[in-house]
Protein backbone atom coordinates (compact mmCIF):
# COMPACT_ATOMS: atom_id res chain seq x y z
CA UNK A 1 0.00 0.00 0.00
CA UNK A 2 2.91 2.47 0.10
CA UNK A 3 3.66 2.32 -4.05
CA UNK A 4 3.66 5.97 -5.42
CA UNK A 5 0.19 6.78 -5.71
CA UNK A 6 -0.96 9.92 -7.75
CA UNK A 7 -3.05 12.63 -6.78
CA UNK A 8 -6.31 10.49 -5.05
CA UNK A 9 -6.00 12.32 -2.09
CA UNK A 10 -9.75 13.97 -2.11
CA UNK A 11 -10.95 11.09 -3.42
CA UNK A 12 -9.72 9.07 -1.40
CA UNK A 13 -10.70 10.86 1.82
CA UNK A 14 -14.55 11.61 0.08
CA UNK A 15 -14.78 7.72 -0.18
CA UNK A 16 -13.88 6.88 3.48
CA UNK A 17 -15.90 9.60 3.99
CA UNK A 18 -19.21 7.93 2.40
CA UNK A 19 -18.19 4.11 3.69
CA UNK A 20 -17.84 5.65 7.27
CA UNK A 21 -21.65 7.09 6.91
CA UNK A 22 -22.53 3.61 5.69
CA UNK A 23 -23.83 5.17 1.95
CA UNK A 24 -23.87 3.36 -0.90
CA UNK A 25 -21.68 4.42 -3.85
CA UNK A 26 -21.46 4.08 -7.26
CA UNK A 27 -17.64 3.99 -8.17
CA UNK A 28 -16.96 4.46 -12.10
CA UNK A 29 -14.63 5.64 -14.51
CA UNK A 30 -13.19 4.22 -18.24
CA UNK A 31 -10.97 1.06 -17.61
CA UNK A 32 -7.64 0.72 -15.88
CA UNK A 33 -8.25 4.48 -14.04
CA UNK A 34 -7.21 2.75 -10.68
CA UNK A 35 -11.10 2.21 -9.29
CA UNK A 36 -9.98 -0.85 -7.82
CA UNK A 37 -6.14 -0.17 -6.69
CA UNK A 38 -8.36 3.12 -5.23
CA UNK A 39 -11.39 0.77 -3.62
CA UNK A 40 -8.27 -1.22 -2.05
CA UNK A 41 -7.24 1.29 -0.26
CA UNK A 42 -10.15 2.86 0.91
CA UNK A 43 -10.59 -0.91 2.71
CA UNK A 44 -7.54 -0.87 3.45
CA UNK A 45 -8.10 2.55 5.49
CA UNK A 46 -10.88 0.71 6.94
CA UNK A 47 -9.73 -2.05 8.17
CA UNK A 48 -7.39 -0.53 10.10
CA UNK A 49 -9.59 1.60 12.33
CA UNK A 50 -11.69 -1.88 12.95
CA UNK A 51 -13.91 -2.26 9.97
CA UNK A 52 -14.75 -5.70 8.25
CA UNK A 53 -13.59 -5.43 4.55
CA UNK A 54 -15.51 -7.86 2.03
CA UNK A 55 -14.43 -7.92 -1.77
CA UNK A 56 -16.46 -9.38 -4.38
CA UNK A 57 -14.83 -9.57 -8.19
CA UNK A 58 -18.08 -10.08 -10.67
CA UNK A 59 -16.20 -10.26 -13.62
CA UNK A 60 -16.96 -12.47 -15.62
CA UNK A 61 -20.50 -14.24 -13.82
CA UNK A 62 -22.65 -16.22 -15.95
CA UNK A 63 -25.45 -17.14 -13.77
CA UNK A 64 -27.43 -16.10 -10.56
CA UNK A 65 -25.95 -18.58 -8.31
CA UNK A 66 -22.91 -17.60 -9.51
CA UNK A 67 -23.27 -14.22 -7.63
CA UNK A 68 -24.10 -16.24 -5.06
CA UNK A 69 -21.12 -18.22 -4.30
CA UNK A 70 -18.75 -15.24 -5.07
CA UNK A 71 -20.64 -13.11 -1.89
CA UNK A 72 -20.64 -15.91 0.19
CA UNK A 73 -16.49 -16.69 -0.69
CA UNK A 74 -16.13 -12.83 -0.34
CA UNK A 75 -17.52 -13.42 3.03
CA UNK A 76 -15.61 -16.50 3.99
CA UNK A 77 -12.29 -14.59 2.71
CA UNK A 78 -12.17 -12.08 5.10
CA UNK A 79 -12.85 -14.13 7.64
CA UNK A 80 -10.86 -17.28 7.72
CA UNK A 81 -8.37 -15.92 9.90
CA UNK A 82 -10.58 -14.90 12.84
CA UNK A 83 -11.55 -18.31 14.42
CA UNK A 84 -14.45 -16.79 15.76
CA UNK A 85 -15.68 -14.35 12.70
CA UNK A 86 -15.39 -17.62 10.99
CA UNK A 87 -17.43 -19.98 12.46
CA UNK A 88 -20.27 -16.84 12.36
CA UNK A 89 -19.86 -16.67 8.40
CA UNK A 90 -20.16 -20.93 8.98
CA UNK A 91 -23.55 -20.35 11.00
CA UNK A 92 -25.25 -17.74 9.34
CA UNK A 93 -24.57 -18.45 5.61
CA UNK A 94 -26.13 -21.72 5.03
CA UNK A 95 -26.17 -21.62 1.57
CA UNK A 96 -22.83 -22.52 0.53
CA UNK A 97 -20.12 -24.16 2.82
CA UNK A 98 -16.18 -22.99 2.79
CA UNK A 99 -13.86 -24.75 1.46
CA UNK A 100 -9.90 -24.25 2.49
CA UNK A 101 -6.78 -25.40 0.33
CA UNK A 102 -2.84 -24.43 -0.17
CA UNK A 103 -2.69 -21.40 -2.04
CA UNK A 104 -0.33 -20.47 -4.50
CA UNK A 105 1.60 -18.19 -2.63
CA UNK A 106 1.69 -20.25 0.58
CA UNK A 107 -1.52 -18.94 2.40
CA UNK A 108 -4.88 -20.49 2.29
CA UNK A 109 -7.12 -20.18 -0.81
CA UNK A 110 -11.17 -20.00 0.12
CA UNK A 111 -13.51 -21.65 -2.60
CA UNK A 112 -17.01 -22.72 -1.78
CA UNK A 113 -19.55 -25.43 -2.57
CA UNK A 114 -22.80 -24.96 -2.82
CA UNK A 115 -25.22 -26.80 0.68
CA UNK A 116 -28.24 -27.33 -1.32
CA UNK A 117 -29.66 -27.61 -4.91
CA UNK A 118 -32.27 -24.94 -5.50
CA UNK A 119 -32.98 -22.15 -8.33
CA UNK A 120 -30.40 -19.23 -8.43
CA UNK A 121 -32.59 -16.45 -7.08
CA UNK A 122 -33.63 -18.64 -4.41
CA UNK A 123 -29.73 -19.50 -3.54
CA UNK A 124 -29.25 -15.70 -3.68
CA UNK A 125 -31.85 -14.78 -1.89
CA UNK A 126 -31.05 -17.28 0.81
CA UNK A 127 -27.09 -15.65 0.73
CA UNK A 128 -28.60 -12.44 1.37
CA UNK A 129 -30.64 -12.95 3.92
CA UNK A 130 -28.22 -15.17 5.33
CA UNK A 131 -25.85 -11.96 5.15
CA UNK A 132 -28.13 -9.37 6.78
CA UNK A 133 -27.99 -11.65 9.65
CA UNK A 134 -23.85 -12.13 9.85
CA UNK A 135 -23.58 -8.29 9.62
CA UNK A 136 -26.27 -8.04 12.42
CA UNK A 137 -24.59 -10.75 14.63
CA UNK A 138 -20.63 -9.55 14.48
CA UNK A 139 -20.81 -6.06 15.94
CA UNK A 140 -18.50 -4.33 14.00
CA UNK A 141 -18.63 -2.00 10.71
CA UNK A 142 -18.75 -3.67 7.54
CA UNK A 143 -17.76 -2.63 3.70
CA UNK A 144 -18.71 -4.59 0.84
CA UNK A 145 -17.55 -3.87 -2.49
CA UNK A 146 -18.65 -5.44 -5.75
CA UNK A 147 -16.04 -4.73 -8.42
CA UNK A 148 -17.49 -5.11 -11.92
CA UNK A 149 -21.01 -4.35 -10.68
CA UNK A 150 -22.73 -4.35 -14.18
CA UNK A 151 -21.72 -7.95 -14.78
CA UNK A 152 -25.19 -9.14 -13.58
CA UNK A 153 -27.20 -7.63 -16.39
CA UNK A 154 -25.70 -10.78 -18.07
CA UNK A 155 -27.33 -13.72 -16.73
CA UNK A 156 -30.39 -14.87 -17.18
CA UNK A 157 -33.37 -13.05 -15.37
CA UNK A 158 -31.20 -9.90 -14.18
CA UNK A 159 -34.02 -8.00 -13.31
CA UNK A 160 -34.43 -10.33 -11.22
CA UNK A 161 -31.20 -10.61 -9.72
CA UNK A 162 -31.11 -6.57 -8.93
CA UNK A 163 -34.67 -6.79 -7.43
CA UNK A 164 -33.60 -9.54 -4.52
CA UNK A 165 -30.03 -7.52 -4.14
CA UNK A 166 -31.88 -4.15 -4.00
CA UNK A 167 -34.54 -5.93 -1.59
CA UNK A 168 -31.31 -6.59 0.88
CA UNK A 169 -28.95 -4.38 0.16
CA UNK A 170 -31.12 -1.27 1.78
CA UNK A 171 -31.76 -3.58 4.60
CA UNK A 172 -27.70 -4.30 5.52
CA UNK A 173 -26.57 -2.29 7.65
CA UNK A 174 -23.05 -1.69 6.25
CA UNK A 175 -21.60 0.63 3.06
CA UNK A 176 -21.71 -0.78 -0.40
CA UNK A 177 -19.19 0.08 -2.91
CA UNK A 178 -20.40 -0.80 -6.49
CA UNK A 179 -17.63 -0.82 -9.18
CA UNK A 180 -17.65 -0.77 -13.20
CA UNK A 181 -15.74 0.38 -16.12
CA UNK A 182 -18.78 -0.47 -18.59
CA UNK A 183 -20.09 2.67 -17.62
CA UNK A 184 -23.44 2.87 -19.97
CA UNK A 185 -24.66 -0.03 -18.30
CA UNK A 186 -23.66 0.27 -15.01
CA UNK A 187 -25.28 3.74 -14.40
CA UNK A 188 -28.52 2.76 -16.02
CA UNK A 189 -28.85 -0.32 -13.31
CA UNK A 190 -29.09 2.87 -10.92
CA UNK A 191 -30.56 6.17 -13.15
CA UNK A 192 -33.57 3.93 -14.80
CA UNK A 193 -36.69 4.67 -13.26
CA UNK A 194 -37.68 1.36 -14.11
CA UNK A 195 -34.71 -0.63 -12.36
CA UNK A 196 -34.76 -1.80 -8.87
CA UNK A 197 -31.39 0.06 -7.88
CA UNK A 198 -33.06 3.51 -9.04
CA UNK A 199 -31.44 5.84 -7.16
CA UNK A 200 -30.10 4.15 -4.40
CA UNK A 201 -26.51 5.52 -4.03
CA UNK A 202 -24.15 8.05 -4.59
CA UNK A 203 -22.55 8.35 -8.42
CA UNK A 204 -19.43 8.99 -8.02
CA UNK A 205 -16.89 9.65 -11.32
CA UNK A 206 -13.06 9.28 -10.97
CA UNK A 207 -11.66 11.54 -13.22
CA UNK A 208 -8.42 11.71 -15.19
CA UNK A 209 -5.39 12.63 -13.29
CA UNK A 210 -4.92 16.72 -12.86
CA UNK A 211 -2.63 17.96 -15.12
CA UNK A 212 -0.64 20.18 -12.83
CA UNK A 213 -0.47 17.02 -10.24
CA UNK A 214 0.61 14.79 -13.03
CA UNK A 215 3.35 16.90 -14.32
CA UNK A 216 4.63 17.12 -10.46
CA UNK A 217 4.45 13.57 -9.87
CA UNK A 218 6.17 12.77 -13.26
CA UNK A 219 9.11 14.80 -12.30
CA UNK A 220 9.68 14.08 -8.68
CA UNK A 221 9.41 10.05 -9.25
CA UNK A 222 12.52 10.48 -11.88
CA UNK A 223 14.41 12.88 -9.92
CA UNK A 224 13.97 10.64 -6.86
CA UNK A 225 15.30 8.07 -9.59
CA UNK A 226 18.48 10.71 -10.22
CA UNK A 227 17.33 11.04 -13.74
CA UNK A 228 15.90 14.04 -15.53
CA UNK A 229 12.52 15.21 -17.28
CA UNK A 230 11.88 18.80 -18.31
CA UNK A 231 8.19 19.91 -17.37
CA UNK A 232 7.80 20.24 -21.56
CA UNK A 233 8.56 16.79 -21.78
CA UNK A 234 6.32 15.28 -18.84
CA UNK A 235 3.39 17.44 -20.72
CA UNK A 236 3.80 15.45 -24.14
CA UNK A 237 3.84 12.71 -22.14
CA UNK A 238 0.10 13.99 -20.36
CA UNK A 239 -1.36 15.14 -23.83
CA UNK A 240 -0.25 11.53 -25.69
CA UNK A 241 -2.00 9.66 -22.77
CA UNK A 242 -4.62 12.26 -21.94
CA UNK A 243 -4.14 12.08 -18.31
CA UNK A 244 -4.96 8.35 -17.83
CA UNK A 245 -3.25 6.82 -14.43
CA UNK A 246 -2.54 3.68 -16.00
CA UNK A 247 -1.08 4.57 -19.32
CA UNK A 248 1.07 7.24 -17.00
CA UNK A 249 2.31 4.68 -14.91
CA UNK A 250 2.96 1.66 -18.14
CA UNK A 251 5.29 4.94 -19.84
CA UNK A 252 6.79 6.19 -17.54
CA UNK A 253 8.13 2.73 -16.14
CA UNK A 254 9.23 1.75 -20.20
CA UNK A 255 11.10 5.36 -20.22
CA UNK A 256 12.35 5.25 -16.89
CA UNK A 257 13.87 1.85 -17.73
CA UNK A 258 14.89 3.33 -21.38
CA UNK A 259 16.89 6.27 -20.84
CA UNK A 260 20.17 7.19 -19.04
CA UNK A 261 20.05 10.37 -17.58
CA UNK A 262 17.76 12.64 -19.23
CA UNK A 263 14.47 12.22 -21.13
CA UNK A 264 14.03 13.66 -24.96
CA UNK A 265 11.97 13.93 -27.05
CA UNK A 266 13.11 11.20 -28.89
CA UNK A 267 12.78 8.87 -26.35
CA UNK A 268 9.41 9.78 -25.94
CA UNK A 269 8.28 8.98 -29.58
CA UNK A 270 10.11 5.70 -29.14
CA UNK A 271 8.22 5.07 -25.81
CA UNK A 272 5.28 6.38 -27.08
CA UNK A 273 5.28 3.56 -30.13
CA UNK A 274 6.71 0.81 -27.25
CA UNK A 275 3.38 1.18 -25.24
CA UNK A 276 1.12 0.84 -28.38
CA UNK A 277 2.78 -2.10 -29.47
CA UNK A 278 2.99 -3.49 -25.63
CA UNK A 279 -1.47 -3.45 -25.51
CA UNK A 280 -1.42 -4.34 -29.56
CA UNK A 281 -3.22 -8.01 -28.45
CA UNK A 282 -5.24 -6.55 -26.09
CA UNK A 283 -6.45 -3.92 -29.00
CA UNK A 284 -6.77 -6.69 -31.57
CA UNK A 285 -8.65 -9.00 -29.05
CA UNK A 286 -11.32 -5.78 -29.03
CA UNK A 287 -11.39 -5.86 -32.50
CA UNK A 288 -12.59 -9.30 -32.65
CA UNK A 289 -15.09 -8.95 -31.05
CA UNK A 290 -16.67 -6.00 -33.18
CA UNK A 291 -18.30 -5.66 -36.59
CA UNK A 292 -16.54 -4.59 -40.23
CA UNK A 293 -19.03 -1.54 -39.63
CA UNK A 294 -18.15 -1.10 -35.95
CA UNK A 295 -14.54 -1.20 -36.33
CA UNK A 296 -14.89 1.58 -39.31
CA UNK A 297 -16.75 4.05 -37.26
CA UNK A 298 -14.46 3.91 -34.40
CA UNK A 299 -11.99 4.35 -36.65
CA UNK A 300 -12.96 7.39 -37.89
CA UNK A 301 -13.82 8.72 -34.35
CA UNK A 302 -10.14 8.23 -33.53
CA UNK A 303 -8.74 10.06 -36.38
CA UNK A 304 -11.69 12.84 -36.28
CA UNK A 305 -13.90 13.28 -33.10
CA UNK A 306 -17.31 14.89 -33.91
CA UNK A 307 -20.75 16.06 -33.09
CA UNK A 308 -21.84 14.83 -36.62
CA UNK A 309 -21.58 11.77 -37.22
CA UNK A 310 -24.30 11.81 -39.38
CA UNK A 311 -23.20 14.67 -41.55
CA UNK A 312 -23.68 13.62 -45.41
CA UNK A 313 -19.79 14.53 -45.37
CA UNK A 314 -18.45 12.81 -42.39
CA UNK A 315 -20.52 9.66 -43.51
CA UNK A 316 -19.19 9.79 -47.06
CA UNK A 317 -15.60 10.56 -46.49
CA UNK A 318 -15.23 7.49 -43.82
CA UNK A 319 -17.78 4.92 -45.71
CA UNK A 320 -20.07 4.66 -42.64
CA UNK A 321 -23.37 3.37 -44.40
CA UNK A 322 -26.67 4.32 -43.60
CA UNK A 323 -27.62 6.04 -40.86
CA UNK A 324 -29.60 3.15 -39.18
CA UNK A 325 -26.24 1.13 -39.09
CA UNK A 326 -24.30 4.15 -37.75
CA UNK A 327 -26.99 3.98 -34.99
CA UNK A 328 -26.65 0.65 -34.06
CA UNK A 329 -22.48 0.69 -34.11
CA UNK A 330 -22.52 3.70 -31.68
CA UNK A 331 -25.36 1.99 -29.04
CA UNK A 332 -22.70 -0.94 -29.24
CA UNK A 333 -19.60 0.10 -29.16
CA UNK A 334 -21.28 2.95 -26.24
CA UNK A 335 -22.22 -0.34 -24.23
CA UNK A 336 -18.49 -1.63 -24.78
CA UNK A 337 -17.46 1.69 -23.17
CA UNK A 338 -14.91 2.32 -26.25
CA UNK A 339 -16.37 5.97 -26.93
CA UNK A 340 -18.43 8.44 -24.92
CA UNK A 341 -20.12 11.54 -25.86
CA UNK A 342 -19.46 14.86 -24.32
CA UNK A 343 -23.50 16.15 -23.61
CA UNK A 344 -21.69 19.45 -23.90
CA UNK A 345 -20.56 19.81 -27.49
CA UNK A 346 -22.20 16.31 -28.50
CA UNK A 347 -18.53 15.53 -29.58
CA UNK A 348 -18.01 11.52 -29.34
CA UNK A 349 -14.41 10.32 -28.91
CA UNK A 350 -12.56 7.02 -28.44
CA UNK A 351 -12.64 6.55 -24.64
CA UNK A 352 -8.86 5.15 -24.59
CA UNK A 353 -6.17 7.45 -25.79
CA UNK A 354 -3.47 4.55 -26.71
CA UNK A 355 -5.92 2.65 -28.30
CA UNK A 356 -7.01 5.73 -30.19
CA UNK A 357 -3.39 6.39 -31.29
CA UNK A 358 -3.46 2.42 -32.34
CA UNK A 359 -6.23 2.41 -34.46
CA UNK A 360 -4.80 5.98 -36.28
CA UNK A 361 -1.49 4.25 -36.69
CA UNK A 362 -3.68 1.19 -37.84
CA UNK A 363 -5.42 3.88 -40.43
CA UNK A 364 -2.39 4.83 -42.42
Amino acid sequence: MDAPFCDREKELADLVSYAKSNANVVLFSPRRYGKTSLTKRVQHNLKSHGTLTAYCDLFGVTSVEEIAGRIAKSIYAITQKNKGLFQKAINFITSFRPVLSPGPDGGISVSVQTAFKTDGIKILEETMSSLEKFVDDVNLDVHIAFDEFQEITEVPNSIGTEGILRQYIQKIQCSFFFIGSRRRILLDIFNDRKRPFFQSALNYELQPLPYNDLICFIISQFKKAEKRISEEKASRISQLISNHPYYMQKFCFFLYEEIDKEVTQKDIVAINQVVMESERIVFESILQGLTIKQITLLSALSIEPTAKVYSASYMSQYNLGSTGGIQQSLDCLSKKDLIEKNYETGVRTVVDPIFKNWLIKMSM
